[in-house]
């Protein structure tokens, strides 16, 4: 019974502890981060569409083994799974190919193509920003490389 007594008394610091860490996400943006932190500017190179889009956004599903119709965006297998790579939902269609961003089918499902399958990317969150679906464009434009 003592112990019992002793596991609740501390049961009121302790919510209140967690209840005092959980915020209401005031000054955060919509993916969690702080605003006016330093976020790399947006520019037209796999690794800042790494940073900036495919990390915080995009491997929220397509990440590891699992990852939706094979398509990783995680670091490291982002550029493998999509440049040259037939879509798995229109296999006439890559991907994406370099140097064409109306022929990509990335572009499609981030744009709401009317002829892509299933939703809009992301699914099930905002769509992407006007800005940062003309750098994934700008980027497939100049040839999706590597950096």
């Amino acid at each position: 019974m003592n112990r019992r007594r002793g596991i609740l008394s501390g049961l009121p610091a302790m919510l209140f502890a967690v209840v005092a860490c959980a915020g209401d996400g005031t000054g955060l943006d919509e993916f969690g981060r702080p605003l006016g932190t330093d976020i790399p500017e947006l520019a037209p190179t796999l690794s800042s569409i790494q940073a900036n889009i495919f990390g915080p956004i995009c491997t929220q599903c397509h990440t590891g083994a699992a990852a939706p119709l094979g398509l990783r965006l995680d670091p490291g297998a982002s550029r493998a799974d999509l440049v040259g790579v037939p879509s798995i939902e229109k296999p006439e269609l890559w991907r994406v190919t370099p140097g064409q961003p109306d022929s990509s089918y990335v572009v499609w499902k981030i744009e709401g193509h009317p002829e892509a399958a299933g939703g809009r990317m992301p699914l099930g969150l905002p769509p992407l920003s006007g800005d940062q679906i003309t750098v994934i464009r700008e980027w497939i434009a100049n040839g999706a490389a590597e950096d």
